[in-house]
């Protein structure tokens, strides 16, 4: 259960102020309770993949499905499980069979080819290189990290 007390100190806790020793102390205990807290739930949600998962792939079976979504319920709770699936392609293959065995309309509609470029690889390119790709690269910023270590001898 969460604790409102520790909630509530939290909220007035001031790290803008606070010395850096008691903000380094702070995090770290943060991230042990994080971890903490992501094994409890991983191992929690494993034990619910045991509970729930043969009823489940039963529904899906039914359905004539292998993966997908299906919604059990348990006393008055309803439970939706969700058996995901991740698909590979062998690309050297498809591409052979893009290139021999379809239509050129059947490839052009069932294929999706992306082009990227490692990013070390662009940043180590010669300026010439850099310059052509350049208008083709967009970068976003998708958050800030900060991590806090405490330095050696002071330094």
């Amino acid at each position: 259960m969460l604790n409102l007390t520790r909630r509530r100190i939290f909220m007035d806790l001031d790290f803008t102020t606070m010395p850096m020793a008691d903000v380094f102390r702070y995090r770290e205990d943060l991230k042990s309770q994080l971890e903490a807290l992501k094994k409890r739930q991983a191992d929690m949600n494993e034990k619910l993949a045991l509970r729930f998962g043969n009823e489940a792939r039963e529904k899906l079976r039914d359905d004539n499905k292998d993966f997908g979504s299906v919604t059990l319920n348990e006393d008055e709770y309803k439970v939706k499980v969700s058996i995901r699936q991740k698909v590979t392609w062998d690309q050297e293959g498809l591409v052979q069979t893009f290139m021999n065995d379809m239509s050129e309309d059947d490839a052009k509609h069932y294929a999706k080819i992306t082009y990227s470029i490692d990013e070390r690889k662009y940043n180590n390119a010669p300026p010439a290189i850099k310059d052509k790709l350049q208008k083709h690269r967009t970068v976003q910023v998708v958050g800030t990290s900060v991590d806090i270590t405490e330095a050696a001898n002071g330094s």
